[in-house]
C-alpha cells in the first residue's frame, strides 16, 4: 500500500474528506486544490500515488495526468471525475491513468484501489 499520497481536487469538502479518511488509514497525503498546484507539488516531492479529479480550474486532470507521465511515470495515477463517459475513461487509460473512479465518490471503493 502506498504510503504518501498526492490528492488533487478542487472540491474542498470532499478533498479534505479523503485526505480524512486516508489519513486515518495511515497514510501521508498531501492536498492540491487545482492542477497546476497538483504539478507543482508533484515535482517538489515524491509521491507514490496521486489521486486526482479531471475537471478542474487551472490545469484539468487529464492534462495533469500526461505531465505527471512525463516527470514520474512510475507513479499510479487514480482519476476521479463527475463527468464519466466511456470516452473520458478511454482517454483517463490511454494517458496512463492506472484506475478510474466515478462521483459521488464511495470512500470504501477508493480505499481498496488505493490499496491495490
Amino acid at each position: 500500500m502506498p504510503s504518501k499520497i498526492l490528492l488533487v481536487e478542487d472540491e474542498q469538502m470532499l478533498r479534505e474528506s479523503l485526505a480524512q479518511l486516508l489519513t486515518e488509514e495511515g497514510l501521508e497525503v498531501v492536498q492540491a486544490a487545482d492542477g497546476k498546484a497538483g504539478h507543482e507539488a508533484a515535482l517538489a516531492e515524491g509521491f507514490d500515488l496521486v489521486i486526482t479529479d479531471m475537471r478542474m480550474p487551472e490545469m484539468d486532470g487529464l492534462t495533469l495526468l500526461k505531465r505527471l507521465r512525463q516527470v514520474i511515470p512510475q507513479t499510479p495515477v487514480i482519476v476521479i471525475t463527475a463527468f464519466g463517459t466511456v470516452e473520458s475513461a478511454i482517454a483517463a487509460m490511454r494517458a496512463g491513468a492506472a484506475d478510474y473512479v466515478l462521483k459521488p465518490v464511495q470512500f470504501e471503493d477508493v480505499l481498496s484501489r488505493v490499496r491495490r
